[in-house]
């Protein structure tokens, strides 16, 4: 049995795979909530001598085993979808309520997909056991399309997605940097077939894309399907829908394009919609959200993905409608998706806890 100090009154909360750019935005999430735990677990598969600071202090990241669930209320899961399902049946098993943020439980009809402020009421009372949170690349996109439907009923919806290398965890946001070092040293290169290529056939970090991505941007994320579009685009299709209980006659057309940007994604955005559509009060219900920040191009604000890396609100502008096309609207969205998915964890995890105390 692990020995562990006496924790402070309150549920136990358990981050499993404490690790990596996702592990470090729920723990600075929790700590810029209300401290709602008694105990909080940092867990990992394998060994590990890493720390993360939990309260003020430094806090070891323990292995991952079968006693670590012993105690555990809610269990955050931050693992491949290879290692999750075997590990949130036995958080399952041990009494605890799963938040999975993998890819695994998503098209599970019984496992409810939430993201806060948009569908929470759908979480069972008493759930089952795991509770399933969006993918990051929906993320960045689903708080204003909450808005365009809430208020005006989608009946088409097309998404253009510029997705920065982070998408590809480290070892993409590493690649980008060498590509854009190497074809920085020499001003010729972008200008004659291959050449970029051939810049960035020696980078020494291995790629995970399918092509050069520094000056240059690769429309394929994901793998190939036989209906022409891809397994994520597809899955950013499913995500919506589940989230916004869109019916299949509700078109959801997906494009994804690898953007030589590092950490967050940008999404253009054309919907038609049920209700005839005024750009202006769009622009309000898009002021009024609390997760949307409205830049307005007319004082030369426009979203971008710099300026959304690092912090919570998701930048909208470039609210617009074509010309005779009432029911029509266009709008552009940049988002740190890492920290918008952290910080829904976080959130579902303490509705979940506050119904646990209520039973």
């Amino acid at each position: 049995m692990i020995s562990r100090p006496s924790p402070p009154t309150g549920p136990t909360l358990a981050l499993v795979g404490a690790t990596g750019r996702f592990a470090e935005a729920v723990i600075s999430a929790l700590a810029l909530r209300d401290d709602a735990w008694g105990e909080i677990r940092l867990l990992t598969p394998g060994v590990s001598t890493r720390t993360l600071p939990v309260r003020g202090h430094e806090q070891t990241i323990e292995s991952l085993g079968e006693e670590s669930f012993d105690g555990v209320d809610i269990a955050l899961f931050n693992l491949g979808p290879e290692t999750t399902r075997k590990w949130t049946a036995k958080a399952v098993a041990a009494g605890a309520t799963v938040v999975d943020a993998s890819s695994t439980h998503r098209r599970d009809p019984d496992v409810p997909l939430i993201a806060p402020g948009i569908n929470s009421e759908v979480m069972p009372p008493h759930p089952a056991g795991i509770v399933s949170l969006p993918g990051p690349l929906t993320w960045g996109l689903i708080d204003a399309v909450h808005v365009l439907h809430h208020g005006w009923e989608l009946q088409h919806l097309v998404v253009t997605g510029m997705i920065a290398a982070v998408s590809r965890g480290d070892a993409g946001v590493a690649r980008l940097r060498e590509e854009m070092y190497t074809v920085a040293a020499d001003p010729t290169v972008g200008q004659q077939p291959g050449d970029v290529r051939a810049a960035v056939s020696d980078v020494p970090v291995p790629s995970p894309f399918p092509g050069p991505l520094a000056l240059n941007v690769i429309p394929w994320i994901g793998e190939a399907t036989e209906s022409g579009f891809t397994t994520t685009e597809h899955a950013v299709e499913h995500e919506i829908r589940k989230v916004l209980g869109l019916g299949e006659q509700v078109p959801v057309v997906v494009t994804l394009i690898q953007v030589p940007v590092v950490l967050a994604h940008s999404m253009a955005l054309h919907a038609r919609c049920a209700r005839p559509v005024s750009v202006e009060k769009v622009r309000q219900a898009c002021v009024a959200a609390p997760s949307l920040v409205y830049l307005d191009e007319q004082t030369g604000e426009v979203p971008t993905p710099v300026d959304s890396a690092g912090i919570d609100p998701r930048f909208v502008g470039r609210i617009r409608q074509p010309a005779g096309a009432g029911h029509h609207v266009d709008m552009f969205v940049s988002a740190d998706t890492i920290r918008r998915g952290a910080t829904a964890m976080v959130s579902v995890a303490e509705q979940l806890a506050r119904e646990r105390t209520d039973r």
